[in-house]
């Protein structure tokens, strides 16, 4: 079977990621490891200029999700891929104003 190389983007800070080869082009919420981390498929875009699929993708784990320029963005995503958003800091759960990390689990 032919391997497709796909080039994904972090939707949350706009960057480009590795190009990854898959069997398929993945669906959205799709789970996919880029680099040794995971993240989710949130939005497929075919762009004349690319000769791949350009896939937008959210990472599991955000780091300091209040300085996320889009945060409802992320929600979105996250709503396609059915999971749940916990806040977490050193002291266990919290807001997202003084929180350091987000999990999708």
């Amino acid at each position: 079977m032919n391997k497709l190389v796909i080039k994904p983007y972090n939707v949350v800070d706009q960057t480009q990621l590795p190009e990854i080869s898959v069997d398929q082009i993945p669906a959205d919420g799709d789970p996919l490891e880029i680099a040794g981390e995971i993240f989710y498929v949130c939005e497929i875009v075919f762009k004349q200029q690319f000769d791949s699929p350009v896939i937008g993708v959210i990472p599991l784990v955000v780091r300091n999700p209040a300085n996320v320029q889009n945060i409802n963005e992320y929600i979105r995503c996250l709503s396609i891929a059915h999971r749940k958003v916990k806040f977490k800091n050193a002291k266990g759960n919290c807001d997202l104003q003084n929180c350091d990390e987000m999990i999708i689990t």
